[in-house]
């Protein structure tokens, strides 16, 4: 694996590392999340780690001297080792087994608690399989309750206010992303997911791109021989089916998922818009739209690792999946004069097919030479997809006779291609300072060809090809990177992680039938910085700086003028830019041996060149939505996570958020700004007879966009679970919402030239329950190395 953005460098191997492993007495099995403390000549704590899936603990944080090992953990009895350092770089505990301290109940399986927020430089890790009510949910409900994300009702993701964010899954990019990050993690089964990674400052090694950060979804992997589990889950909204199989042996390792899943989403949504004509009201367009669909879709996913021998690891994985997202709509739509009078009503009728499909393929080599820490990583990735989208409109007047009708097909290909080499140049045998340098290179090709035919006015049965509206657009866009940074590690706890990053990007569009091309290039440098200062075994700081950039999308770019909805037209823009962003965050954690976990961080943060969503209404009072870069915006902000143990038993963990934001175009004589906070609480309890309860509530405040606002939201979700440990089978049920038939949200929209206002109702009023049988040994987070794109937590932890 690659090292992490820790700064103990678990590829390496630090001067004065202890290690070893921590069994159970009696079964042999490994003891996860066992509390290690290293105690000084006092008997005062100076160090504080953990045992992970496998038992294995390690720390550096030791020098020269006599110590105290204490290993403690629940249902065991505690055990104290004297041990003393002297010359060796490394102390070899070897095999350390702990009693369990009652031999009565031999079927009930005791296991530790992780923290289910944990913080690492630079960002947070939210450990979403000790969630109970994640169980039978997809990853949209994971990162509804992970820190500093926020997820709406109707799962969009944003990270401190942006939604310009980089979401990969172990570290790669997946192409499920590329089209709706929302519909891709309705994809993804909650139960495969071990951990979020929520990177708020990514180091140089990450791309460039997410100018809000960068999500990182880490997936379960198997340890045992062979182990494997069935979900299945049955609700009044989705229904699913999940089994995933996972082979351990020898040098071979192998995990597989499918996912098989429906669920319905049902919205209500009610525009009033308002024309102003030198600050008087003008004509009023009113519209009522309900979309009520079932979006079936299915991915499956197979994961293969060979250890050749301690130096040598070759990956493999293959990720396919296809679906249908329809957005079929009814509308009512009224169009008022200045003076109020009806001038226009007619009702609207859209069917719409939208499948998709793709394919993500990759390979990895990492080879460890012989100087300790020195590494080097080769992946090369493919991903290939097809999306459509094809809708069917048609008009009718109050007496339902057929007034107008437009056919609008798009078929989107994407091709895409990643190579990739990264390099670790341990700079001493402690392996506390080292160089990192790596090269990239993505080559994307996109196609999107969109035909729309429609009638005319005194022939609504006949469609006639519309030309100036059909056409084909190719778009070419690469992208070659490399980057450098360093690493230093010295006494009393401090610790530097600088580097920078060079990107450039190569473009090329193409519309065939208009004859319209264009062309360009742009280089971005990307420096970022973190300082880290350990305070003492529980308290740290740390400062860092990062800079990032957000390309568009072929779907913001892409001309194709979408108007199943005729008084809300989207058009993409060919001539967008990235936008780019600076932060610098201040941060401070303690995590002790106590439960307690504290979080907080202070961040500033400048976006230039901003991509924002640009409405303008015309003279008849249609409404068109296209990106521009014609603004910039600041955000100031404060980040709050804490998690602690009111009673044994009874946990409770919150994230918080207060950011105030200033947004301006000049080009458009547009200014806004305004504060925004929200707060969740998570909070369960353990009960006698392996009974588990959770109650979770979500809550956002009004939050401000450059032409207007968003009104405050609240989600909330119940859940209980039981285990039945001899037969392997774990019930849960959650529901969501249960006194709330639907979710509201309002959406102000101002400009001098209209004034709209847009009411949204989601229903998520849902019931859901879930069997989760495990055959085999136990699915745990893997232990094995991987070749990622990026840095990844549990690369510093299995390395």
């Amino acid at each position: 694996m690659l090292a992490g953005e820790g700064f103990v460098g678990a590829q390496t191997v630090p001067g004065f590392m202890i290690k070893g492993t921590l069994l159970d007495s009696n079964s042999k099995k490994p003891i996860e999340f066992a509390t290690i403390s290293i105690l000084d000549s006092e008997k005062k704590v100076i160090a504080l780690t953990y045992s992970d899936e496998n038992g294995i603990f390690k720390s550096a944080d030791v020098h020269v001297g006599s110590f105290f090992l204490n290993l403690s953990f629940v249902g065991y009895q505690q055990k104290s080792i004297p041990f003393e350092i002297k010359n060796s770089s490394v102390f070899e505990f070897g095999t350390i087994a702990l009693k369990s301290e009652s031999t009565q109940l031999k079927t009930v399986t005791i296991t530790g608690s992780k923290q289910l927020v944990e913080q690492q430089p630079g960002m947070l890790i939210y450990n979403a399989e000790k969630d109970i009510s994640n169980n039978g949910g997809t990853a949209a409900d994971v990162l509804r309750k992970a820190p500093i994300l926020n997820v709406d009702a109707a799962g969009n993701v944003t990270m401190r206010g942006s939604s310009n964010l980089r979401i990969l899954i172990n570290g790669k990019y997946s192409g499920q992303m590329a089209r709706s990050p929302g519909d891709a993690l309705n994809m993804m089964p909650a139960g495969s997911i071990k951990s979020v990674e929520v990177i708020t400052s990514p180091s140089a090694r990450y791309d460039a791109e997410g100018a809000a950060g960068v999500i990182n979804i880490i997936t379960k992997k198997g340890n045992q021989s062979t182990s494997g589990t069935l979900e299945t889950v049955i609700g009044n909204m989705e229904q699913a089916i999940n089994p995933r199989f996972t082979m351990n042996r020898d040098k071979w390792n192998v995990t597989s998922t499918l996912h098989m899943h429906r669920f319905r989403n049902k919205e209500l949504v009610s525009l009033d818009r308002v024309s102003l004509e030198s600050g008087q009201e003008g004509g009023r367009i009113q519209q009522d739209m309900i979309r009520d669909n079932a979006k079936p879709h299915g991915s499956g996913d197979l994961q293969v690792e060979y250890a050749a021998d301690s130096s040598n690891l070759f990956n493999f994985s293959l990720n396919g999946w296809l679906g249908n997202w329809p957005q079929n709509s009814e509308q009512r739509n009224r169009r008022y004069s200045s003076a109020g009078d009806l001038i226009e009503e007619y009702r609207q009728s859209v069917k719409t097919k939208a499948p998709n499909k793709g394919l993500d393929f990759n390979l990895g080599y990492t080879h460890k030479f012989r100087k300790p820490g020195e590494e080097l990583y080769l992946m090369a990735q493919h991903n290939r997809s097809q999306d459509d989208f094809n809708y069917n409109a048609s008009q009718t007047d109050t007496e339902h006779l057929l007034i107008y009708r437009e056919i609008n097909n798009n078929r989107t290909k994407n091709s895409e291609w990643t190579f990739q080499g990264d390099y670790i140049l341990p700079f001493s045998k402690s392996g506390k300072h080292a160089l990192e340098s790596g090269m990239k290179a993505i080559l994307r090709n996109v196609g999107s060809t969109f035909n729309v035919s429609a009638s005319e006015q005194a022939t609504p049965e006949l469609l006639i090809p519309v030309q100036a509206r059909s056409d084909q657009f190719d778009y070419k866009q690469d992208v070659l990177a490399a980057y450098s940074q360093v690493k230093f590690k010295w006494a009393g706890g401090w610790a530097l992680h600088a580097g920078a990053r060079m990107e450039g990007t190569f473009l090329e569009g193409n519309q065939r039938t208009l004859a319209a091309s264009f062309s360009n290039q742009f280089w971005n440098f990307v420096p970022s910085a973190t300082f880290f200062k350990k305070l003492d075994a529980n308290n740290n700081l740390t400062l860092s700086y990062t800079k990032r950039i957000s390309r568009p999308s072929i779907w913001d770019l892409n001309p194709n003028k979408d108007t199943q909805n005729p008084n809300n037209i989207v058009i993409g823009n060919p001539s967008l830019r990235p936008e780019e962003v600076n932060q610098v965050e201040f941060t401070y954690a303690l995590q002790t041996n106590s439960d307690l976990f504290v979080n907080v961080s202070l961040y500033g943060r400048k976006t230039g060149n901003s991509i924002e969503s640009i409405i303008t209404v015309d003279t008849a009072g249609i409404a068109t939505t296209t990106k521009q870069n014609l603004a910039s915006n600041e955000q100031y902000g404060l980040n709050l996570s804490t998690s602690f143990t009111v009673v044994p038993g009874w946990k409770i963990n919150s994230n918080a958020n207060l950011r105030y934001a200033e947004f301006e175009s000049q080009a458009l004589s547009i200014s806004n700004s305004g504060t925004a906070w929200g707060i969740n609480i998570n909070s369960s309890w353990k009960l006698p007879n392996n009974y588990s309860v959770q109650v979770y509530g979500d809550y956002d405040a009004q939050s401000v966009s450059l032409q207007g606002y968003k009104t405050s939201r609240l989600y909330y979700s119940f859940s209980a679970k039981k285990e039945l440990p001899a037969r392997r089978l774990t019930i849960s049920f959650t529901t969501v919402s249960p006194f709330n038939n639907y979710i509201k949200q309002t959406e102000v929209v101002r400009s001098s030239g209209f004034i709209a206002r847009e009411q949204s109702q989601y229903l998520l009023r849902t019931v859901r329950l879930s069997l989760n049988w495990e055959f085999g040994g136990m699915f745990k987070g893997g232990s094995g190395r991987k070749i990622n794109n990026d840095d990844q937590k549990n690369a510093k932890q299995g390395g």
